[in-house]
Parts: C-alpha cells; structure tokens; sequence
C-alpha cells in the first residue's frame, strides 16, 4: 500500500494535492516494481538551513537554502529507493534505481529532482528555481505556509494554469481536485 510508503513524513504539512499525486506515483512505481520510501516532506526554514550548513561543510546531501526549497512550503518529497525485499528499508543510492520515479513522476506532471543532480527529490511544477521560489518565501515569512497553499490553488484554478500543466491538470481531475 503506497500510503505506507510515506509513514515517515507528516502529510499534513504537505500541500494535498500534490500528496494525492505522489500517492499515485509511488503506486505506479511499486507496480511496475520499485519500491519508494518517502524520507522527507515539510522542512521549517531552520531544518533546511541546517541542511545546507551540512551541506556546505562536505558532511551532507545536496540542499538549497533556506526559502529556496520545495520543502519549505510542502511542495517537494524527498525518497530513498528500496533496494530489496529484506524487511526495513534497504537503501539503493545509485542513480539508476531512481529512473522509473523520474518516469513516473514526469508522467504524472511533476518535476523530477533528476533533472537537475537531486534524483530522489519529487516536487510541484513552477516553484523550481530561486527566482520562482522567492514570492513563496515573502508570502511564508509575511502569512504563512496556509497562504501559500491558498495562492496554489488559485493559480490551479486558472486556465493559463491548466494550459501549461496539462498532465497534471488531467491527473488531479481524474482525483477529484
């Protein structure tokens, strides 16, 4: 059961239409033979912060700055590929075992970490770059994540929304949003 797959991340703190398709593309991927565990959702500024301090000091994964990650308004999914059917997780870091989650996920109408060195990162489309992400950050630190989410779903509203997003637009009608 993909929903399983993501014990480990609070889904409330995920904006829920994005978790609705996750959800499904971890599924497709679990059919077509690969298991994918969720590791990371919501980060708080001050978590990503210490990531990138990690980061940039050679003792941690890749990590954007604080306000310029997905993570920091529950747009983006982190996962760990499992590598065999022992019980637990079994990691496999190699990038190959990442290839159906990219598939999957750009199927689907998300953006795949693959695209740019970060192959177990899955996140929503348009708030990539710190250019698309900073209106986020100012809203966040000026509202709240909430406004955020509220801001999201006025844009999916949009016909210019629908237009440049179709497989997802197409995947989150099929879900009922």
């Amino acid at each position: 059961m993909p929903r399983t797959n993501f014990k480990r991340v609070d889904l409330d703190r995920v904006y829920l239409p994005f978790v609705a398709v996750a959800l499904e593309v971890v599924a497709r991927c679990e059919a077509r033979g690969v298991r994918y565990v969720a590791t990371y959702g919501f980060r708080t500024f001050d978590e990503q912060a210490e990531l990138r301090r990690l980061y940039l000091a050679g003792k941690g994964g890749k990590a954007s700055a604080a306000g310029l990650s997905a993570h920091n308004y529950g747009l983006a999914f982190d996962f760990v590929c499992d590598g065999d059917e022992r019980p637990g997780v079994q990691p496999d870091w190699r990038l190959p075992a990442y290839r159906v989650l990219g598939e999957e996920t750009t199927k689907a109408g998300l953006v795949w970490g693959g695209r740019f060195g970060d192959a177990p990162h899955v996140q929503w489309p348009g708030y990539v770059s710190a250019l698309q992400l900073t209106p986020l950050r100012t809203l966040a630190e000026r509202s709240s994540v909430a406004a955020v989410w509220k801001q999201l779903e006025n844009e999916r509203g949009s016909s210019a929304w629908r237009a440049a997003n179709p497989p997802l637009a197409a995947e989150l009608a099929r879900l009922g949003f």
